[in-house]
């Protein structure tokens, strides 16, 4: 077990194993992707009551070692394949300014992840509880879209389709891929989530990861860990500093060219339980970035002539009705065929931890 650990905590010292997890300062997602395969070695799944009562690694330790390890990987649930399609047709309410609504994509990709999810796991979403009895939230980790073409291109009255599938990297982590495809173009969504708890009613700074105990899952079970999870990972603990998407390269930057304080507005931010809805992080990151180029001498209207056409959101933090984001704009990027690299940071203003990063490819719509 000790080389599982090793494996995702390279850095580690032999003292550091005694040390509380709090003082190591050690990633939820880190600890996630080291239940799963310490769970796939053992060949069971370790109960929620036991694995927060670890204090230490060497806790981990002791309990696999008295649990006694399989010797070979194996899979923890019975899955099958589970997927959807949905036809219908662009109308207003997924529009806006004259272009598709990202807002509703966000929320309409998010609801089919979601639908996939509880239908997985065979439960609706009001019921789904840890072993503890915990109320369990769906956490957005990260998501990406890229389209064939920007959201100008996808025309009032055209048909389109969802075309979504799930899958899991154990009981902790789940990953849609999903095509929205109009006439002739398409739009590649890619998320990934976790569930979290409240650690007390009503605040949202503080969520802690857990999942869902079920004897059976029909949702299929990836044997590593997605490509996709690792990069967010390793960006929140800043250990890449550059990533690459097909042809976009995206350095990591601290630098601050703009800054922006957004107040909430609960009415329209907020979702059905009271969090920051994850739609909201990218609309409240364009209007904070539309300050900046509403700000620029001979600028033409931004948000009249430009469009996502690719967008990926890490997303790191909640935060409470009350509080206020900054939003900062690293870096800026004039590409050809008038595209726009956009890289920006949302900070929780009460104290001052990171709540997202956002890279973003905008195009100018063509007339």
């Amino acid at each position: 077990m000790k080389n599982i650990i090793e494996r995702i905590l390279p850095n580690l010292s032999a003292e550091n194993y005694n040390e509380d997890f709090q003082n190591l300062n050690i990633d939820s997602i880190d600890l996630v992707s080291m239940r799963v395969d310490i769970e796939n070695k053992l060949g069971k799944m370790i109960p929620n009551f036991d694995w927060l009562s670890f204090k230490s690694l060497n806790d981990i330790l002791k309990y696999a070692e008295k649990s006694g390890a399989q010797i070979s990987e194996i899979s923890v649930l019975k899955t099958i394949e589970k997927a959807v399609k949905k036809q219908n047709f662009i109308n207003m309410p997924q529009m806006c300014l004259e272009a598709l609504s990202e807002n509703w994509l966000f929320k309409e990709a998010g609801s089919e992840h979601w639908d996939l999810l509880c239908d997985g796991l065979g439960t609706s979403s009001s019921e789904l509880k840890d072993d503890i009895g915990n109320r369990l939230y769906a956490t957005f980790v990260r998501i990406r879209i890229d389209g064939t073409g920007n959201l100008s291109e996808f025309r009032e009255n055209d048909p389109y389709e969802f075309d979504a599938k799930l899958s899991r990297f154990g009981m902790g982590m789940f990953f849609s891929n999903t095509n929205f495809k109009s006439e002739n173009k398409s739009i590649k969504i890619d998320m990934m989530t976790s569930f979290s708890v409240r650690k007390s009613t009503g605040d949202n700074k503080s969520l802690a990861k857990s999942q869902p105990t079920m004897e059976t899952c029909n949702i299929p079970q990836v044997a590593e860990f997605p490509i996709f999870g690792n990069e967010y990972r390793l960006i929140k603990k800043r250990d890449l500093k550059t990533f690459f998407y097909k042809d976009y390269i995206f350095n990591i930057s601290e630098t601050e060219l703009f800054s922006f304080k957004y107040s909430l507005n609960p009415y329209y931010d907020l979702n059905g339980v009271g969090l920051l809805y994850f739609a909201s992080y990218p609309i409240i990151n364009d209007f904070c970035e539309l300050q900046y180029f509403g700000s620029l001498e001979n600028e033409e209207k931004w948000e009249e002539n430009y469009c996502t056409l690719f967008r990926d959101v890490m997303y790191y933090a909640n935060c409470d009705s009350r509080d206020k984001i900054k939003y900062v704009l690293n870096s800026v990027d004039y590409l050809s065929d008038n595209k726009v690299k956009l890289c920006s940071t949302l900070f929780r203003e009460s104290d001052g931890k990171m709540m997202a990063k956002l890279f973003t490819i905008k195009q100018k719509r063509t007339v």
